[in-house]
Protein backbone atom coordinates (compact mmCIF):
# COMPACT_ATOMS: atom_id res chain seq x y z
CA UNK A 1 0.00 0.00 0.00
CA UNK A 2 1.47 3.62 -0.32
CA UNK A 3 1.57 6.62 0.92
CA UNK A 4 -1.36 8.83 -0.84
CA UNK A 5 0.15 12.42 -2.23
CA UNK A 6 -3.23 14.40 -2.47
CA UNK A 7 -2.34 17.70 -4.22
CA UNK A 8 -4.54 20.15 -5.50
CA UNK A 9 -3.88 21.56 -9.12
CA UNK A 10 -5.51 24.84 -8.34
CA UNK A 11 -3.09 25.85 -5.50
CA UNK A 12 -0.39 27.95 -5.84
CA UNK A 13 0.87 30.00 -8.69
CA UNK A 14 2.59 27.03 -10.58
CA UNK A 15 1.51 24.23 -12.12
CA UNK A 16 1.75 20.89 -10.08
CA UNK A 17 3.51 17.79 -11.96
CA UNK A 18 3.42 14.95 -9.95
CA UNK A 19 5.56 13.01 -12.08
CA UNK A 20 8.59 15.83 -12.41
CA UNK A 21 8.12 15.89 -8.78
CA UNK A 22 8.64 12.16 -8.32
CA UNK A 23 11.37 11.63 -10.82
CA UNK A 24 13.65 13.16 -9.00
CA UNK A 25 13.51 10.79 -5.74
CA UNK A 26 15.11 7.73 -5.15
CA UNK A 27 13.62 4.28 -6.62
CA UNK A 28 12.50 3.27 -2.87
CA UNK A 29 11.25 7.01 -1.67
CA UNK A 30 9.24 6.91 -5.22
CA UNK A 31 7.46 3.53 -4.70
CA UNK A 32 5.97 4.47 -1.82
CA UNK A 33 3.98 7.09 -2.76
CA UNK A 34 0.66 7.51 -4.71
CA UNK A 35 -0.46 10.97 -6.58
CA UNK A 36 -3.57 11.91 -6.20
CA UNK A 37 -5.35 15.19 -8.16
CA UNK A 38 -7.77 16.32 -5.27
CA UNK A 39 -9.73 19.59 -4.76
CA UNK A 40 -13.75 20.82 -3.20
CA UNK A 41 -15.61 19.16 -2.23
CA UNK A 42 -12.58 18.25 0.21
CA UNK A 43 -13.78 14.24 0.69
CA UNK A 44 -10.08 13.03 2.61
CA UNK A 45 -11.72 9.79 3.75
CA UNK A 46 -10.42 7.38 0.92
CA UNK A 47 -6.92 9.24 1.56
CA UNK A 48 -6.94 9.05 5.17
CA UNK A 49 -7.51 5.27 5.24
CA UNK A 50 -5.34 4.43 2.69
CA UNK A 51 -2.19 6.46 4.62
CA UNK A 52 -3.48 4.53 7.32
CA UNK A 53 -3.34 1.29 5.67
CA UNK A 54 0.39 2.42 4.60
CA UNK A 55 1.35 3.38 7.86
CA UNK A 56 2.33 6.60 7.20
CA UNK A 57 1.92 10.18 6.87
CA UNK A 58 -1.06 11.85 5.09
CA UNK A 59 1.18 13.81 2.24
CA UNK A 60 -0.44 17.27 1.01
CA UNK A 61 1.11 19.36 -1.74
CA UNK A 62 -0.98 22.36 -1.87
CA UNK A 63 -0.84 26.11 -0.59
CA UNK A 64 -1.95 26.82 4.16
CA UNK A 65 -5.41 26.47 2.66
CA UNK A 66 -5.70 23.19 1.38
CA UNK A 67 -3.57 21.97 4.39
CA UNK A 68 -6.00 23.66 6.94
CA UNK A 69 -8.76 21.35 5.05
CA UNK A 70 -6.50 18.46 5.62
CA UNK A 71 -5.93 19.19 8.97
CA UNK A 72 -9.52 19.68 9.97
CA UNK A 73 -10.23 16.11 8.22
CA UNK A 74 -7.72 14.33 10.57
CA UNK A 75 -8.69 16.37 13.51
CA UNK A 76 -11.98 14.90 12.82
CA UNK A 77 -10.74 11.48 12.99
CA UNK A 78 -9.37 11.63 15.85
CA UNK A 79 -5.66 12.20 14.11
CA UNK A 80 -4.99 8.76 12.93
CA UNK A 81 -2.08 9.94 10.88
CA UNK A 82 0.49 12.22 10.74
CA UNK A 83 0.03 15.25 7.92
CA UNK A 84 2.57 15.85 6.08
CA UNK A 85 2.75 19.22 4.05
CA UNK A 86 4.91 19.51 1.17
CA UNK A 87 4.82 22.94 0.21
CA UNK A 88 3.17 24.51 -2.86
CA UNK A 89 1.01 27.13 -2.28
CA UNK A 90 1.41 30.91 -2.41
CA UNK A 91 2.62 31.74 0.51
CA UNK A 92 3.46 28.04 2.43
CA UNK A 93 3.53 29.80 6.21
CA UNK A 94 3.19 26.49 7.80
CA UNK A 95 6.22 25.16 5.82
CA UNK A 96 8.13 27.80 6.56
CA UNK A 97 7.13 27.80 9.84
CA UNK A 98 8.59 23.97 10.48
CA UNK A 99 11.76 24.73 7.78
CA UNK A 100 10.75 22.57 5.23
CA UNK A 101 12.24 23.09 2.45
CA UNK A 102 10.47 25.08 -0.33
CA UNK A 103 11.04 23.16 -3.04
CA UNK A 104 8.51 20.46 -3.46
CA UNK A 105 10.64 17.31 -4.43
CA UNK A 106 13.11 18.36 -1.38
CA UNK A 107 10.37 18.82 0.47
CA UNK A 108 9.07 15.61 -0.25
CA UNK A 109 11.85 13.06 0.14
CA UNK A 110 12.97 15.11 3.84
CA UNK A 111 9.64 14.19 5.19
CA UNK A 112 9.64 10.60 3.57
CA UNK A 113 12.97 10.44 5.72
CA UNK A 114 11.67 12.44 8.47
CA UNK A 115 9.56 12.27 11.83
CA UNK A 116 6.14 12.55 13.87
CA UNK A 117 6.14 15.92 16.43
CA UNK A 118 2.97 16.21 17.91
CA UNK A 119 2.25 19.94 17.69
CA UNK A 120 -0.43 22.28 19.85
CA UNK A 121 -3.60 22.50 18.13
CA UNK A 122 -5.07 26.43 18.78
CA UNK A 123 -8.96 26.55 18.01
CA UNK A 124 -10.98 30.07 17.31
CA UNK A 125 -14.19 29.53 18.65
CA UNK A 126 -13.66 26.22 18.26
CA UNK A 127 -12.85 26.02 14.98
CA UNK A 128 -8.56 24.24 14.49
CA UNK A 129 -6.24 26.19 13.11
CA UNK A 130 -2.46 24.58 12.39
CA UNK A 131 -0.35 27.91 11.92
CA UNK A 132 -1.92 31.70 12.25
CA UNK A 133 -5.99 33.05 12.57
CA UNK A 134 -6.09 36.75 12.84
CA UNK A 135 -8.34 39.46 12.33
CA UNK A 136 -8.21 43.54 11.42
CA UNK A 137 -5.73 44.52 8.50
CA UNK A 138 -4.89 40.63 8.13
CA UNK A 139 -8.03 39.22 7.92
CA UNK A 140 -9.24 41.90 5.51
CA UNK A 141 -6.01 41.11 3.06
CA UNK A 142 -7.19 37.57 3.30
CA UNK A 143 -10.98 37.74 2.07
CA UNK A 144 -9.76 40.87 -0.75
CA UNK A 145 -6.90 37.90 -1.57
CA UNK A 146 -9.67 35.30 -1.87
CA UNK A 147 -11.95 36.82 -4.38
CA UNK A 148 -9.20 37.74 -7.00
CA UNK A 149 -8.64 35.70 -9.45
CA UNK A 150 -4.87 35.11 -9.53
CA UNK A 151 -2.21 33.82 -6.66
CA UNK A 152 1.00 34.26 -6.09
CA UNK A 153 3.52 37.20 -3.95
CA UNK A 154 2.03 39.85 -6.03
CA UNK A 155 -1.53 39.46 -6.01
CA UNK A 156 -0.90 39.58 -2.44
CA UNK A 157 0.83 42.46 -2.29
CA UNK A 158 -1.94 44.22 -4.74
CA UNK A 159 -4.67 43.41 -1.89
CA UNK A 160 -2.12 44.91 0.64
CA UNK A 161 -1.28 48.08 -0.96
CA UNK A 162 -5.34 48.49 -1.84
CA UNK A 163 -6.17 47.97 1.64
CA UNK A 164 -3.42 49.68 3.73
CA UNK A 165 -4.40 52.89 3.44
CA UNK A 166 -7.83 52.80 4.56
CA UNK A 167 -7.82 50.84 7.41
CA UNK A 168 -8.19 51.40 10.67
CA UNK A 169 -7.21 50.02 13.87
CA UNK A 170 -9.81 48.36 16.71
CA UNK A 171 -10.02 49.00 20.16
CA UNK A 172 -9.76 45.66 21.94
CA UNK A 173 -10.88 44.25 25.85
CA UNK A 174 -9.42 41.10 26.91
CA UNK A 175 -10.16 38.47 29.24
CA UNK A 176 -7.13 36.39 28.94
CA UNK A 177 -4.46 34.06 31.07
CA UNK A 178 -1.26 35.11 29.83
CA UNK A 179 1.51 32.53 29.46
CA UNK A 180 4.72 33.28 31.36
CA UNK A 181 8.02 33.60 29.25
CA UNK A 182 10.02 30.45 29.90
CA UNK A 183 13.22 31.16 31.47
CA UNK A 184 16.33 31.27 29.77
CA UNK A 185 18.58 28.23 29.34
CA UNK A 186 21.50 29.11 27.92
CA UNK A 187 23.66 32.05 27.89
CA UNK A 188 23.02 33.20 24.38
CA UNK A 189 18.80 32.85 25.69
CA UNK A 190 19.85 34.94 28.32
CA UNK A 191 21.39 37.83 26.31
CA UNK A 192 18.80 37.71 23.70
CA UNK A 193 15.72 37.87 26.53
CA UNK A 194 17.70 40.79 27.74
CA UNK A 195 17.97 42.18 24.70
CA UNK A 196 14.20 42.27 24.20
CA UNK A 197 12.84 43.05 27.25
CA UNK A 198 10.15 41.97 29.53
CA UNK A 199 6.95 40.29 27.88
CA UNK A 200 4.49 43.97 26.82
CA UNK A 201 1.11 43.62 28.31
CA UNK A 202 -2.03 42.63 25.50
CA UNK A 203 -2.47 45.78 23.84
CA UNK A 204 -5.43 47.72 24.00
CA UNK A 205 -5.98 48.71 20.71
CA UNK A 206 -4.59 46.82 17.04
CA UNK A 207 -4.46 47.72 13.42
CA UNK A 208 -3.71 43.92 12.59
CA UNK A 209 -3.70 41.44 15.45
CA UNK A 210 -3.25 37.56 15.01
CA UNK A 211 -3.01 34.47 16.94
CA UNK A 212 0.73 32.46 15.82
CA UNK A 213 1.15 28.55 16.65
CA UNK A 214 3.92 28.86 14.03
CA UNK A 215 6.42 31.91 13.71
CA UNK A 216 5.79 32.60 10.04
CA UNK A 217 2.74 33.72 8.13
CA UNK A 218 2.80 33.30 4.06
CA UNK A 219 6.04 34.80 2.19
CA UNK A 220 8.11 34.81 4.58
CA UNK A 221 6.68 37.14 6.90
CA UNK A 222 7.87 36.34 10.36
CA UNK A 223 4.85 37.65 11.82
CA UNK A 224 5.92 36.06 15.12
CA UNK A 225 8.95 35.30 15.43
CA UNK A 226 8.75 33.98 19.49
CA UNK A 227 5.75 31.19 18.33
CA UNK A 228 6.44 27.92 19.49
CA UNK A 229 4.04 25.05 18.47
CA UNK A 230 5.18 22.70 21.47
CA UNK A 231 4.59 25.04 23.96
CA UNK A 232 1.38 25.10 24.99
CA UNK A 233 1.04 28.40 24.43
CA UNK A 234 -0.27 30.65 21.55
CA UNK A 235 2.10 33.91 19.99
CA UNK A 236 -0.36 36.82 19.95
CA UNK A 237 1.57 39.59 17.72
CA UNK A 238 0.10 43.18 16.58
CA UNK A 239 1.11 45.23 13.87
CA UNK A 240 1.17 48.79 13.44
CA UNK A 241 0.03 50.65 10.72
CA UNK A 242 3.38 51.32 8.80
CA UNK A 243 3.97 54.95 7.41
CA UNK A 244 5.41 55.80 4.38
CA UNK A 245 9.13 55.85 5.56
CA UNK A 246 8.23 52.76 7.28
CA UNK A 247 7.73 50.78 4.33
CA UNK A 248 11.49 50.75 3.68
CA UNK A 249 12.44 51.75 7.01
CA UNK A 250 10.77 49.03 9.38
CA UNK A 251 8.71 46.86 7.10
CA UNK A 252 11.76 44.66 5.64
CA UNK A 253 12.53 43.90 9.27
CA UNK A 254 9.53 41.80 9.29
CA UNK A 255 10.53 39.40 6.71
CA UNK A 256 14.10 38.54 8.55
CA UNK A 257 13.74 36.03 11.45
CA UNK A 258 16.19 38.03 13.35
CA UNK A 259 14.36 41.29 12.48
CA UNK A 260 13.41 43.96 15.02
CA UNK A 261 10.67 46.37 14.36
CA UNK A 262 8.97 48.98 16.25
CA UNK A 263 5.86 47.67 14.43
CA UNK A 264 5.57 44.50 15.80
CA UNK A 265 4.49 43.64 19.77
CA UNK A 266 3.95 40.16 20.60
CA UNK A 267 3.43 38.02 23.86
CA UNK A 268 1.76 34.83 24.83
CA UNK A 269 -1.30 33.60 26.01
CA UNK A 270 -2.84 30.10 27.07
CA UNK A 271 -6.61 31.13 26.71
CA UNK A 272 -8.51 34.58 25.64
CA UNK A 273 -12.06 36.01 25.59
CA UNK A 274 -11.30 38.85 22.92
CA UNK A 275 -13.82 41.36 22.68
CA UNK A 276 -13.44 44.14 19.35
CA UNK A 277 -15.76 47.40 19.33
CA UNK A 278 -16.78 46.36 15.95
CA UNK A 279 -17.42 43.18 14.32
CA UNK A 280 -14.28 42.47 11.76
CA UNK A 281 -13.10 39.77 9.65
CA UNK A 282 -11.27 36.91 10.88
CA UNK A 283 -8.92 34.22 8.89
CA UNK A 284 -8.00 30.84 9.88
CA UNK A 285 -4.50 29.85 8.23
CA UNK A 286 -5.43 32.46 5.63
CA UNK A 287 -8.86 31.18 4.68
CA UNK A 288 -11.75 33.99 5.34
CA UNK A 289 -13.34 33.38 8.39
CA UNK A 290 -16.71 34.98 9.42
CA UNK A 291 -17.03 38.74 11.02
CA UNK A 292 -17.17 38.51 14.73
CA UNK A 293 -16.46 41.24 17.62
CA UNK A 294 -15.90 38.65 19.54
CA UNK A 295 -13.55 35.69 19.93
CA UNK A 296 -12.39 32.89 21.99
CA UNK A 297 -8.63 31.73 21.67
CA UNK A 298 -7.51 28.13 22.96
CA UNK A 299 -4.68 25.57 22.61
CA UNK A 300 -4.91 21.87 23.06
CA UNK A 301 -1.42 21.16 24.10
CA UNK A 302 0.42 18.10 21.20
CA UNK A 303 -3.18 17.04 20.36
CA UNK A 304 -1.88 17.40 16.28
CA UNK A 305 0.48 14.66 14.19
CA UNK A 306 2.48 16.60 12.37
CA UNK A 307 5.09 14.98 9.66
CA UNK A 308 8.58 17.03 10.02
CA UNK A 309 11.61 16.86 8.56
CA UNK A 310 14.99 16.61 10.13
CA UNK A 311 15.72 21.01 9.85
CA UNK A 312 12.72 21.33 12.23
CA UNK A 313 14.38 22.82 14.99
CA UNK A 314 11.58 21.49 17.77
CA UNK A 315 11.35 17.75 19.29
Amino acid sequence: MKLPLLFNPASGPIPKDPDALLRVLPNELRERVEPMAFGPPWDFEPAVAQALRAEGPLLVWGGDGTLHHAAKALIARGCPVPLGAVPGGSGNGLARGLRTPLEPAGALRRLLEGRELRVDLPRLDGEPFLNVCGTGFEAAVAHRFGALPARGFRTYAQACWQLWRGWDATDLTWEAEVAPVPAPATRGERLRAAFHGPQPELPPSAWSLCFANLPTHGSGLWLAPGADPTDGALQWAALARPGWMDLLAEVPDLFRETGRTALRREGRIRHAVLRLERPLPWHLDGEPAGERDRAELTVEPRAFRMQVTGACPWT
